[in-house]
């Protein structure tokens, strides 16, 4: 099922300005932009993309070491904390925060703005509209 927004999801009101967050990504597992908030003016197509390749990445690392696919994913990266966490599974949200930024803090802050998410449709009742929509054609 692809999951596509007619228009981009305003991330802002979700994300607050006083948190130190750099980075909010909401994309699909192939890197499609479903909203974006980046607190200075970066490429953030570039950012939903490599975003994208690195959820796929740790996914292929675990599952090839027999591990099952991670629902989040934490990292450290030169000061700065990498957050991923999927939505749904088409959905995946991404957050970049300053380093001193607890865990705590930012699983916080992870659910507060998946809380102010539009519905997106799950995986069974897409296959349903689909074979729906093949059974009318």
């Amino acid at each position: 099922m692809s999951v596509t927004a007619s228009a981009p999801i305003d991330l802002s009101s979700a994300v607050g300005s006083q948190e130190p967050l750099e980075a909010v990504l909401l994309i699909t597992r192939t890197g499609a932009q479903l909203g974006a908030w980046t607190r200075n003016s970066v490429p953030v197509d570039v950012l939903s993309v490599m975003a994208a390749t690195l959820v796929g990445s740790i996914e292929t690392l675990m599952t090839a070491l027999g591990a099952a696919s991670p629902r989040e994913v934490s990292l450290m990266i030169d000061g700065r904390r990498v957050f991923v966490s999927k939505v749904n599974a088409q959905v995946v949200l991404v957050i970049v925060a300053a380093g001193g930024m607890t865990e705590v803090a930012l699983r916080a802050a992870m659910r507060q703005i998946v809380k102010s998410l539009p519905p997106f449709p799950s995986d069974a009742e897409g296959f349903r509209r689909a074979a729906r929509d093949r059974r009318r054609s």
